[in-house]
């Protein structure tokens, strides 16, 4: 496998290449994306959280309903799986 990152930038331009964009929000930073149906995001609010283990090949997904709450939802998926899991996401909360 290349570089690390690889599947983290695979899922992003997924996002970008989807349509996605054109609803939904996100910031990123080397080892995590949050993904909102806000512009003005609150990353404790209709926020999903996604990261990467590099070392163990694991997506890692944290779905943030309500503020000041532990997540709502919480999966960890393998890295052959993170696409998928994000569409499936996507459609099951109906963003």
């Amino acid at each position: 496998m290349g570089w690390k990152h690889d599947r983290f930038v695979e899922l992003i331009k997924h996002l970008k290449t989807s349509g996605l964009t054109e609803r939904l929000f996100a910031t990123t930073s080397l080892d995590k994306l949050v993904i909102s149906i806000y512009k003005e995001m609150d990353f404790d609010r209709e926020a999903l959280h996604i990261s990467f283990d590099r070392d163990k090949l694991l997506w890692h997904f944290d779905y943030y309903a309500v503020p000041n709450k532990p997540p709502e939802f919480t999966r960890t998926y393998a890295a052959e799986k993170g696409i998928e899991k994000l569409d499936n996401f996507i459609k099951m909360i109906r963003w």
